[in-house]
């Protein structure tokens, strides 16, 4: 037992950190474009003087109200529709617009009294029933925002915002072939720019790249200035490793809106996977003037401080991505990595909590913590945190099923881990640490001929593996 406690003592540091490093570039902890026109910005509201409205119509502080949303200068806004409604106090619109602010600014039973308000004056306004579906939306209410959609849709059967949103409502809920059909309606009754992008998302998810790829270039065809094509289809190449091409669409992005900070996290990030880091903090830093509230942009360059070693500045932004998004996991997740390498394990606890109270049907939040209590060598509490890793994604996911196999192996569990270990071989074949693993427990079990079987089967894989090597003396 001590010899494969020795050996997995040395191997779980690595597969650890390995492992989490894979998992995350295939969960993809990237930054998106928004992913539809039709959603809502949460992001904190700016503090103004108070505005001065005097000499405008009704008319014109509405759509100066507008364009503060527009530009999420929430305060204005509200203070735009509150002038308005000092004075007519009839606009059901214009409560509409204000219940929208109010909800983005944390008023949700205010908004709710702006929507019943505007309802009450104009029972028949599809826009009262699309903002409250938007809002039913964001807190999980998929019945609710879906009756509410489809009340606004029938009020106002061109209604294209609606239109969208329910579609995307379709595929977050399961429902992907209706999901392309609502796009596609939506592309019917407005082909524009907007309403391709939107289902060319769809279509990158369900996955189908080249229907999302034929919509991208159409939307950039009908406007060659579309940042959101740009950037999505950005992705899109980025998911396809065309590195090169995805640089394109986001120097395009950043040419067609040189103050969009999406578009400089993205180009960083891909200067990252090409280990270019001082274009990617040059990029981050470019983000964080552009949005100093911008929580993305501060966990992307906090990342980019952890990879050239600058702890102490990672963490400092890492700290001010949870300050400005508190239930965001991103933030968590990359200050609990930070910690984890720097050995600060009491540290880096906590934030794994958070992460898994955020988000308890996450899969990676089990699996993460549970990685953390490997390397504390606390075998039992990992084993049981990538069991539920594993029951959450359904055991798709041959790392989780590895360092199953991995915590059992400590705990003496031999035979179930060579079993997980045979279940990894089965998901991808030429894993040489799953050979290499369970050569070492046949080893401890004594199966000389099976472990030497896999540390053969290392060895073709992989010639100088080292361990494999010293291995294979022994069983000589």
């Amino acid at each position: 037992m001590k010899t494969i406690m020795s050996n997995l003592n040395k191997l779980s540091k690595n597969i650890g950190k390995t492992i989490v490093g894979n998992i995350s570039k295939k969960m993809g902890r990237r930054v998106m474009a928004p992913l539809m026109a039709a959603a809502f910005l949460m992001t904190p509201a700016f503090a103004f003087a108070a505005e001065d409205f005097s000499g405008l119509t009704d008319a014109q502080v509405y759509e100066l109200g507008n364009s503060f949303m527009e530009k999420r200068d929430y305060g204005r806004a509200l203070e735009a529709y509150n002038h308005i409604l000092s004075e007519n106090s009839g606009w059901a619109l214009v409560y509409t617009s204000r219940a929208r602010t109010k909800f983005i600014l944390g008023d949700r039973e205010g908004a709710e009294a702006d929507l019943n308000t505007a309802l009450s004056y104009d029972p028949n306004l599809p826009d009262a029933y699309y903002v409250r579906g938007s809002f039913l939306y964001m807190e999980n209410d998929f019945a609710g925002a879906e009756e509410n959609f489809n009340h606004a849709l029938e009020l106002y059967p061109d209604y294209v915002d609606a239109i969208t949103i329910l579609g995307k409502l379709y595929f977050d809920t399961g429902r992907e072939n209706e999901a392309v059909k609502a796009m596609s309606l939506a592309v019917e009754k407005a082909p524009s720019a907007a309403t391709y992008v939107n289902r060319a998302i769809i279509y990158s998810k369900i996955p189908d790249a080249s229907a999302a790829n034929l919509d991208y270039n159409k939307a950039l065809e009908l406007d060659p200035n579309c940042v959101t094509a740009y950037l999505n289809r950005g992705m899109l190449f980025v998911e396809q490793g065309k590195f090169t091409a995805a640089r394109s669409d986001f120097d395009s992005a950043i040419k067609a809106d040189p103050k969009n900070a999406s578009a400089y996290i993205n180009r960083g990030y891909l200067s990252m996977e090409s280990k270019k880091y001082e274009d990617a903090m040059a990029d981050f830093n470019k983000a964080v003037e552009l949005q100093p509230d911008n929580a993305l942009a501060y966990n992307a360059r906090g990342l980019a401080s952890r990879k050239v070693g600058s702890s102490d500045e990672a963490l400092r932004d890492f700290d001010k991505c949870i300050e400005l998004a508190p239930d965001y996991e991103v933030g968590y997740q990359s200050r609990a990595m930070l910690h984890r390498d720097m050995g600060e394990y009491d540290k880096a606890l906590p934030d794994f909590e958070k992460i898994i109270e955020l988000n308890p049907n996450n899969p990676l939040a089990h699996y993460d913590k549970g990685c953390l209590y490997l390397e504390m060598q606390q075998p039992d509490k990992a084993l049981e945190l990538f069991n539920k890793a594993i029951e959450l994604d359904g055991g798709n996911t041959y790392q989780f099923v590895m360092n199953k196999a991995v915590a059992e192996a400590y705990l003496g569990q031999n035979e179930a881990a060579v079993a997980d270990f045979t279940k990894v071989i089965d998901m991808t074949d030429n894993y040489v640490m799953a050979y290499l693993y369970r050569g070492i427990v046949y080893n401890t079990m004594g199966m000389k001929a099976e472990a030497k079987a896999d540390i053969d089967k290392v060895l073709m894989l992989s010639p100088e593996n080292q361990q494999a090597k010293e291995l294979m003396k022994k069983l000589k």
